[in-house]
């Protein structure tokens, strides 16, 4: 769908673009089949070197058109993903190079997984509003998630969110005390949860905070110089009234 809408855009407009990607490794292949041979749009795929299953990795490496190109870097997802959003926030690079985003990173694809919400809702209700359906969403870069907490907003009828986490708990430890913390990124049998910093829970706090961006920028100006951010009371109990959260070993996986 967005590598569609970027074609017929480009078409349009006579334009041309370098979508910068990074990926756990789950959403690079549908990333890459989505553009790939598309004469306006080449795509730069980053990839943690080691910490993805060969299957997943031959998926990505063995596209071979022109416009495909596959960047594994020495470093977890995080890392791969701080080149991008780094890239991303030198505006004039940016625009000079025609960047352009994919996966949850960009919004359509938000966008788009707000729909299977109603869908899946209606399958489940018929369509009866007076029905609710809880949603369990193992969660990576948090993109899934928080798309049903839009659908929710939009007025869906949805009960509880339960974000799902390995090993990698920064959303689990958040919802349950309100501090969000960098730790170690830890390798694990499910690595596209394999990150520590989720990019689209900002756009949640944006909501948390009433859509107060320098209140956002100061949390994240915090996470950049101590690794930590905490909310207050208040809004720890807001945050549990719009999800629930677990964490499961491998063991537990398994």
């Amino acid at each position: 769908f967005l590598g569609n809408c970027f074609e017929y855009l480009l078409e349009r407009d006579g334009g041309t673009l370098n979508i910068l990607g990074a990926t756990s490794v789950d959403t690079g292949s549908p990333a890459i089949y989505g553009v790939r041979g598309k004469a306006r749009i080449q795509i730069f795929m980053l990839h943690p070197k080691g910490r993805v299953s060969p299957i997943q990795e031959r998926q990505m490496t063995t596209v071979l058109d022109d416009n495909v190109h596959n960047i594994a870097i020495r470093g977890t997802f995080d890392d791969a993903q701080r080149i991008v959003k780094t890239l991303f926030n030198d505006l004039d690079f940016k625009q000079h190079f025609h960047l352009g985003a994919v996966n949850s990173i960009n919004w359509v694809r938000i966008l788009a997984q707000t729909v299977y919400y109603f869908h899946a809702w209606s399958q489940v209700t018929g369509g009866d509003p007076d029905r609710r359906v809880d949603f369990a969403v193992p969660s990576g870069n948090f993109g899934d998630v928080f798309a049903g907490f839009l659908a929710r907003r939009m007025g869906l009828p949805v009960g509880r969110l339960i974000i799902a986490t390995n090993r990698n708990d920064i959303l689990t430890r958040f919802v349950e005390t309100g501090v969000y913390a960098k730790g170690e990124v830890h390798h694990t049998l499910s690595p596209a949860m394999d990150i520590q910093v989720a990019s689209n829970f900002e756009r949640y706090l944006y909501y948390l905070l009433d859509e107060d961006s320098e209140a956002v920028r100061g949390l994240f100006a915090d996470l950049d110089a101590k690794g930590s951010f905490a909310v207050d009371a208040a809004h720890l109990a807001k945050v549990q009234q719009d999800f629930s959260a677990r964490a499961v070993t491998d063991e537990q996986t398994l």
